[in-house]
C-alpha cells in the first residue's frame, strides 16, 4: 500500500485514535497508543495540563520519514472489514491488517446477463490476478454510545424477515452476499441478496434508532487490534454511515502556556537529560541541590539563581495536587496571567495591556482590561472520544483515556501550537446592572434545555449565569467580524471563555486567538485589530452584523433551535462558527442578549450602541 500523508496536527484531531480516515477506495482507522512508534518520542512538556489530566508528559505525532530527519509511520487498521466489488457487487470480508485493499475473487460475476451477441461475462475469480477489481469498503457500519464500533450485520440483515428480531434470525450455510442497486433512491434502492438461499432485504428501515433491536453489541474496538474487545456493554448498536459527523467526537483538553511555564529556561530544563540531573539529588525540603544547579548554569551560560528558581517551581508543580480541578479553577490562573503585562522576545507568552483612556467611551464603560496577546502557545491533548452523542464540553474524565490504549499510558497525544490573540476583561458591575428579570427570563429556556440534556445523558449540569450567554455570543460575532477585518478564516480563529461566579475568583473575559501548528505561529494581523481606532470599529461592525440575520424574523423570534434547541436567536446565517472555533459546540447562543428583540429592544447589552447607530446622523 502506498504511504498516505496527513498533517501532524491532524493525527491528534480530527484523525486521532479511533477515528476513520477515508482515502479513495479505502477506509482506515487510526490505531491505539499501544502501537505508536517508540522513536522519535517528540515529547511535549506542559506540567500544568499534565498534572490536571494525570499524565507525566505529552507526545506529538512523529514527523513522516524523509530526507535529513528521523521520522516514523503512524499505524492504522483497516475498517470496515466488509468490502464490495464494483464489478460484480459481491460482498466479502477482509482482514483488519491487510496492507492493501483486497481484490475480488468471487464467482458471482458469472450470474450477470450479457448483451445480445456478447459472450457470457467471466466471474471475477476467472480473471487474472492483476485484472481483478480492488474491492471498496461498504459505507454502513454500526456503533454504540459507549464508543464501540463494528461492521454492519450483513448476513443477519439479508436473512431477516419482516418484523423479525435480529437475535432470532437464522442464516443459511455458506451465505454468498451481493449488494445490488435498485431503481429507487435512498436506502430503499439498496438490496442485500444472499445468492445461496435467495433471501434478500433492502436497506430501508436500517437507519432508525431501534432498527437493529436484538443485536447484541460486539464490544468491538478495532483501533486496539484483535484483542481490543471491551469487557461489557448493554447498549444497542445503531447503523451509521461511515462518514457520519456523529461517528467520532474527539475530547480535547487544552491549556495556554502561562508564566512560569512559558519561561524559555523552563523549556530547556524540561529536556530529560537536564531534568534528570537537576532533580536527581533533591534536598530534604524538596529543593534542588545548589551545586548541581550551579554546574548546569555554567553549561547553559545562565544565571544560577534564576535556574534555581525555575527548577524549584517545576519541582513544586510536580507535587500531588489533591482534589481534582474544575475547568473554571484551571482557567483562573490563565485569566490572571492574561490580565497582566508579561513576557519578552524570548518568551512564549507576551501580553501588552492597553491604556483604556485611548479608547472611545462606550468601550471604556464595558471593558476594564484590553490586552494584546502578541505571542501565545497552546497545548491541545486528545483525552478520549465518544460516538453518537457529543461529549460534555470542557469536562474531562480520566477514564476516557482507557479508550486510547489497552494499557494506560503515562502520556497522551498532543500538539503544541503558536499564535496571537486579543483578551477582553469585562466590567462585572456593568454586566450585573444589565442583568434584569427580563434577561434572566430570556436565557432560562436555554438553561432548562441544558438541564434536560444532562438528565438524558446522565451528566452533572453546569452553572450557566446570564453573562455566560452574553460573553459566548459576543465572542462568536467578533470572530465572524474579525474574519473579514484581519484576513484569517473563521475556522482559524478560536474562542476561550472565562466565566465564573466563585467569590474572590470571579471571571468575565474572552480570549479570541489564532494558533498554527508550526514554530513561527501567526503574523500579527489579529493583534493589530485590538489597537485604538480599530477595536471600536470592530465592535461597532460586529454589533451591526448581529442586528440582522437573513433568517429573520424566524431566527430572532425563535424559542429554541440548533443542537437540543440550546440556542435562541442564533443560526448559521448570523452567529454559528466552524466546529474548530467554538468550545461549546455551537450551543448557548442568543443575539437577543446583545442587540435586543423586536418586542424588547432595550433587552440587549449593547442596546445604547444599537440605538445610537440607528439614530439619524449618528
Amino acid at each position: 500500500m502506498a504511504r498516505k500523508t496527513i498533517r501532524r496536527s491532524q493525527a491528534v484531531v480530527p484523525f486521532g485514535v479511533g477515528a476513520i480516515f477515508d482515502l479513495p477506495g479505502q477506509s482506515l482507522m487510526s490505531a491505539g497508543l499501544d502501537v505508536w512508534p517508540d522513536k522519535p518520542k517528540c515529547p511535549i512538556n506542559d506540567d500544568r495540563l499534565a498534572r490536571r489530566l494525570g499524565v507525566t508528559f505529552f507526545r506529538a505525532p512523529p514527523p513522516a520519514p524523509g530526507e535529513g530527519y528521523a521520522g516514523a509511520l503512524l499505524p492504522f487498521v483497516r475498517f470496515p472489514l466488509w468490502h464490495f466489488c464494483p464489478r460484480c457487487r459481491s460482498l466479502e470480508r477482509s482482514k483488519w491488517n491487510e496492507t492493501a485493499a483486497p481484490r475480488c475473487a468471487s464467482d458471482l460475476g458469472s450470474r450477470f446477463k450479457s448483451k445480445p451477441g456478447e459472450k457470457k461475462q467471466p466471474s471475477c475469480s476467472a480473471l487474472p490476478e492483476k485484472k481483478r477489481y480492488r474491492m471498496v469498503p461498504v459505507r454502513f457500519i454500526t456503533a454504540c454510545p459507549n464508543g464501540h464500533i463494528d461492521d454492519f450485520p450483513w448476513e443477519l440483515w439479508a436473512h431477516r424477515k419482516s418484523g423479525e428480531n435480529l437475535s432470532d434470525v437464522r442464516v443459511c450455510n455458506r451465505p454468498q452476499l451481493r449488494l445490488n442497486y435498485g431503481r429507487f433512491s435512498g436506502l430503499g434502492g439498496l438490496k442485500v441478496v444472499c445468492e445461496t438461499c435467495e433471501s434478500w432485504r433492502t436497506m430501508s428501515g436500517s437507519a432508525g434508532p431501534n432498527s437493529l433491536e436484538g443485536l447484541i453489541c460486539s464490544r468491538n474496538r478495532p483501533w486496539l487490534g484483535p484483542h481490543g474487545t471491551d469487557e461489557e456493554c448493554d447498549a444497542t448498536p445503531r447503523m451509521l454511515q461511515r462518514g457520519a459527523t456523529n461517528l467520532y467526537f474527539p475530547k480535547v483538553a487544552s491549556a495556554i502556556l502561562i508564566p512560569p511555564f512559558s519561561d524559555p529556561l523552563r523549556a530547556i530544563i524540561d529536556q530529560p537529560h537536564y531534568w534528570q540531573v537537576l532533580a536527581g539529588n533533591p534536598q530534604p525540603d524538596n529543593t534542588p541541590d545548589r551545586q548541581t544547579v550551579t554546574n548546569i548554569a555554567t553549561i547553559l551560560q545562565c544565571d544560577p539563581d534564576r535556574l534555581f528558581e525555575v527548577t524549584q517551581e517545576k519541582m513544586k508543580g510536580l507535587e500531588p495536587s489533591g482534589d481534582a480541578q474544575s475547568e473554571e479553577e484551571f482557567r483562573h490562573s490563565e485569566y490572571t496571567a492574561l490580565s497582566e503585562a508579561s513576557g519578552d522576545d524570548e518568551s512564549e507568552f507576551v501580553t501588552v495591556p492597553q491604556k483604556l483612556n485611548e479608547y472611545e467611551p462606550f468601550l471604556r464603560n464595558i471593558l476594564d482590561r484590553i490586552v494584546l496577546v502578541e505571542k501565545l502557545a497552546e497545548t491541545r491533548a486528545l483525552t478520549g472520544f465518544s460516538r453518537i452523542d457529543p461529549p460534555p464540553y470542557r469536562e474531562f474524565d480520566t477514564h476516557d483515556q482507557d479508550k486510547l490504549s489497552l494499557q494506560r499510558r503515562n502520556w497522551l497525544p498532543a500538539m503544541r501550537v503558536y499564535g496571537e490573540g486579543l483578551f477582553f476583561r469585562f466590567n462585572k458591575s456593568v454586566i450585573d446592572t444589565w442583568i434584569t428579570s427580563a434577561v434572566e427570563q430570556r436565557v432560562q429556556s436555554m438553561i432548562d434545555g441544558h438541564h434536560q440534556m444532562c438528565e438524558k445523558l446522565q451528566r452533572t449540569p453546569r452553572q450557566l449565569p446570564p453573562r455566560f450567554f452574553l460573553l459566548h455570543t459576543l465572542a462568536h460575532i467578533l470572530i465572524r467580524r474579525l474574519s473579514f477585518e484581519c484576513g484569517y478564516g473563521s475556522s482559524s480563529l478560536r474562542e476561550r471563555l472565562y466565566c465564573w461566579d466563585e467569590p474572590g475568583k470571579e471571571m468575565s473575559g474572552i480570549l479570541i486567538y489564532t494558533a498554527a501548528g508550526d514554530s513561527e505561529g501567526t503574523m500579527g494581523g489579529l493583534v493589530q485589530q485590538g489597537k485604538p481606532g480599530r477595536l471600536e470599529a470592530l465592535f461597532r461592525g460586529a454589533i451591526q452584523d448581529a442586528r440582522w440575520c437573513s433568517s429573520d424574523p424566524l431566527c430572532i423570534e425563535s424559542s429554541g433551535q440548533g443542537i437540543d434547541s440550546l440556542n435562541r436567536a442564533a443560526c448559521h446565517a448570523c452567529a454559528l462558527l466552524p466546529e474548530t472555533s467554538c468550545e461549546e459546540g455551537n450551543r448557548y447562543l442568543d443575539r437577543g442578549v446583545l442587540v435586543g428583540t423586536p418586542n424588547d429592544p432595550g433587552l440587549g447589552f449593547f442596546a445604547d450602541l444599537v440605538s445610537s447607530a440607528a439614530a439619524p446622523n449618528a
